[in-house]
C-alpha cells in the first residue's frame, strides 16, 4: 500500500496521533500547505560596542533609510556604507540598567529615542548629534506617534514612577510637555488594573498594551484631545517588546499565548490548540524583557525572538504566517529582531565591502542592495546588523503520525519526500512506536538512492517520518510511503 504522510501546519500543542499537523519544523518558514527555507542572520554592518538594546528604520523625505540604534551607554546612525558611527551628545554616556532598552519613532525629519534611564532624546536625519528632547519631558519606557502627538507611558518624573500613567506632548509641538488647552499636551492615569504600560503602538488610533489591558486612544480633539477607552480587560503582556503593528492589526505575547488584536475589531488567541502551551514551557520566563518582535512585511509573517529555558541571550524565533495562521521555529543567536530597510549598493560599493564575489553572503538580486527595500532584521551576537538573508538553514520537519484503520503492524520498505530544489540535500529517519504511550524511536539516517527512494525496513504500529534539508529547497509538502501489513503483533 502507498501512504501519504504530509507536513501540515506544526501542531506541537496537538497529540502526536491523528496530528492533523506536525510536530517538528524547525529552521523553515510556513508557507500554503508545507514549508519553504528560512535564511541565516547575515551580517553587513559594523559592531556597536555592546549589545544592541533598540533598533529602528524609517526613510527621510527623499527616501533615504535613516538606521538608528543603541546600546547601554550610546546611541548609533548607520552610514550608506553600513559603518555605525557613535552619536551620543552632550548628556551621554547613557546609563540603561540590565532591563531597560531604547525606543524610537520618527518626527519629520529627526529620530526621538527614549530609554527610562535618561532623558528622551532628539536627533537630525542624516546623522545629527542626540541632544535632550525640550519642554523638559519626562522619562519614559515607551513611546509612540499618535496622530500630530508624542505620546509617552510608564513613567518617571523627578524620581516619581507612574507606570501605568500616559503623557502626551502638544499638536505637532515636541518640546510642549504640561498640560496646556492651547498647545493639547496633557497626561491621562489608566485607571483599573491593567498594571505597567508596556508598549504604545502608534497610529491614527493608538494602542495601548498593558501588563493586563488594552487601551485605545482615539483623536477626538479639544479639550480632551483623546478618548480613552480600555477594549480588552484582562489581557496584557508580560513581554515588552512582544508588541509590534502593522496597519490595523497588532501581535503581541500575552501571559497564555501569541495574541492578535484587530483595532476596533477586538482581540483573538492564534497560538491556541497550536504552540502556545510549547512556548509556554520552552520560554525563558526570567528574560521576558529580552522578547523583541518583527514584521517580515514582503513574506507577510511576524517573528519573535525570545531565550528558551536557561538561556539568557535569545537563540530562537518563532515565526507566524498570518496569511495561513500557520507557525514554525529556528534556532539562530541574536541579540534583537527588527524591520529594516537596506542603504542599496553600487557594484563599485560592492568592490569596496568584499574583496572578492565569493565572500558576498547573498545574491547579487538580493532585496539588500535595493535602496530602502524592507526586509527583516537583525542583530547577531557580536553586536553587528545584517538581514536575514544569508545562507539557508538546515530544515528538519516531522510528518503527521501514519497507521492502519485497525493499527495493524506496518512495514515500511522505502519512502520518498516530497521537497523540490535543485540545490537541496535531503536524508530522512523513521520513527515508529508501537504504543501510544511510548515515545517514536527513530532509527539512522537514510540517504536517496540513484532513483532518489530512501529504502528502509522500519516496522511499528505508528510512523512518522523526520526529514532534514540542507542547502536549501524550493518547497517541502510531505513524505510518499510504500508499506504493507505485517500482521497485528
Amino acid at each position: 500500500m502507498n501512504l501519504d504522510a504530509m507536513f501540515g501546519p506544526w501542531l506541537p500543542d496537538q497529540p502526536p496521533l491523528n496530528n492533523p499537523g506536525s510536530t517538528q519544523a524547525k529552521n523553515c518558514t510556513p508557507h500554503d500547505t508545507g514549508f519553504v527555507p528560512f535564511y541565516d542572520l547575515a551580517t553587513t554592518s559594523t559592531a556597536l560596542t555592546g549589545d544592541a538594546r533598540g533598533a529602528f528604520t524609517t526613510a527621510d523625505v527623499s527616501g533615504t533609510p535613516q538606521l538608528f540604534a543603541g546600546d547601554a551607554t550610546k546611541l548609533y546612525w548607520q552610514d550608506a556604507t553600513d559603518v555605525w558611527t557613535d552619536k551620543t551628545g552632550a548628556s551621554g554616556p547613557y546609563t540603561l540598567t540590565d532591563t531597560d532598552y531604547w525606543r524610537f519613532v520618527k518626527w519629520g525629519e529627526k529620530v526621538i529615542a527614549t530609554s527610562y534611564s535618561d532623558a528622551p532624546q532628539i536627533a537630525d536625519f542624516n546623522g545629527g548629534t542626540f541632544a535632550d528632547l525640550g519642554g523638559s519631558p519626562p522619562k519614559a519606557r515607551h513611546i509612540a506617534v499618535v496622530r500630530s502627538f508624542i505620546v509617552l507611558g510608564n513613567l518617571d518624573e523627578g524620581g516619581t514612577k507612574t507606570g501605568n500613567k500616559i503623557f502626551w506632548s502638544g499638536q505637532n509641538i515636541e518640546t510642549a510637555w504640561g498640560p496646556s488647552l492651547a498647545t493639547g499636551s496633557d497626561y491621562q492615569i489608566l485607571e483599573g488594573d491593567g498594571g505597567n504600560v508596556q508598549a504604545i503602538l502608534g497610529g491614527s488610533v493608538g494602542v495601548v498594551v498593558q501588563e493586563r489591558s488594552v487601551v485605545e486612544l482615539a483623536y477626538i480633539g479639544p479639550p480632551l484631545q483623546f478618548q480613552i477607552n480600555e477594549t480588552a480587560a484582562g489581557i496584557g503582556t508580560p513581554a515588552p517588546r512582544s508588541c509590534v503593528r502593522f496597519g490595523q492589526v497588532v501581535w503581541f505575547l500575552g501571559w497564555d499565548g501569541i495574541y492578535q488584536y484587530e483595532v476596533g475589531g477586538g482581540v483573538k488567541k492564534i497560538g491556541d490548540g497550536k504552540v502556545d502551551r510549547w512556548l509556554n514551557a520552552r520560554i525563558n520566563k526570567e528574560a521576558y524583557f529580552k522578547v523583541t518582535a518583527a514584521v517580515d512585511v514582503p513574506r507577510a509573517k511576524v517573528i519573535w525572538s525570545y531565550c528558551t529555558s536557561g538561556q539568557t541571550t535569545p537563540n530562537e524565533i518563532l515565526i507566524y504566517d498570518w496569511t495561513t495562521g500557520n507557525f514554525s521555529y529556528c534556532e539562530i543567536a541574536n541579540e534583537l529582531v527588527f524591520t529594516g530597510r537596506s542603504n542599496g549598493y553600487t557594484m563599485e560599493e560592492l568592490d569596496n565591502l568584499y574583496s572578492s564575489i565569493d565572500d558576498i553572503p547573498f545574491s547579487l538580486d538580493a532585496d539588500i542592495w535595493k535602496q530602502g527595500a524592507i526586509q527583516l532584521s537583525g542583530f547577531k551576537t557580536d553586536h553587528k546588523s545584517g538581514t536575514f538573508e544569508g545562507a539557508a538553514l538546515t530544515a528538519q520537519i516531522d510528518t503527521t503520525e501514519v497507521s492502519t484503520p485497525d493499527t495493524r503492524m506496518l512495514l515500511m520498505t522505502n519512502a520518498r519526500p516530497l521537497v523540490d530544489g535543485a540545490s537541496a540535500t535531503t536524508t530522512l529517519r523513521v520513527g515508529t512506536r508501537n504504543r501510544l504511550n511510548a515515545a517514536p524511536l527513530y532509527g539512522s539516517t537514510i540517504s536517496a538512492n540513484s532513483i532518489g527512494e530512501f529504502n528502509t525496513r522500519a516496522s511499528g504500529r505508528y510512523a512518522r517520518f523526520r526529514v532534514d534539508i540542507s542547502g536549501g529547497f524550493d518547497h517541502a509538502i510531505g513524505v510518499k510511503v510504500a508499506a504493507q501489513p505485517n500482521g497485528v503483533r
